[in-house]
């Protein structure tokens, strides 16, 4: 009896084997595209070797974010225009990927109509991993969750670990 109500839990879980990650002269404002990911947990990074006598170390970074341009009142509307006015969404934006929407929905991208452009319309899966789908408002964020910006000042090799999101959308981890 006990093992029926451990192995949901159990297989949950078993998607979060870490990666590895390397990437080469990176410096402040650099991405990482993390392709064959749909979306990370989180992850640590540090800078490795330096090629500029920066001191090794820990180095902070964040999602790329895009904005959503105009309202979306349907919770089950299957598209959404991103905004060209935020300069994260101009990263070359690699499909399919999480979004994690500001009211905290996760929507998965399977679409998108220019992903080297920073105005394009997304095709979407709304409420995701659980999740309840919501209202977007105009200029409302979504981050891009298989890419991450580095925000702190390395300038060299950077090494990390990351933990991916599952592959299966309808997963129900929040649920």
């Amino acid at each position: 009896m006990a093992a029926i109500a451990i192995a949901p839990t159990m297989f949950r879980t078993m998607h979060i084997t870490p990666i590895i990650v390397k990437a080469i002269t990176l410096t402040t404002g650099d991405w990482i595209n993390l392709t064959g990911i749909e979306g990370i947990w989180g992850g640590l990074f540090e800078v490795a070797s330096s090629t500029n006598n920066t001191a090794p170390g820990a180095v902070a970074w964040e999602y790329g974010v895009a904005l959503v341009n105009g309202l979306v009142t349907s919770t089950t509307a299957t598209s959404v225009i991103i905004d060209g006015a935020n300069a994260h969404a101009t990263i070359t934006r690699q499909v399919p990927f999480y979004g994690k929407c500001k009211s905290g929905e996760i929507i998965e991208v399977t679409g998108d109509s220019a992903p080297e452009d920073a105005t394009a319309t997304w095709t979407i899966r709304r409420g995701c991993l659980g999740t309840t789908a919501a209202a977007l408002a105009d200029n409302d964020y979504i981050e891009i969750m298989n890419q991450v910006t580095l925000a702190s000042t390395p300038v060299g090799t950077v090494t990390g670990i990351v933990f991916p999101m599952p592959s299966e959308p309808m997963a129900k981890l929040f649920a």
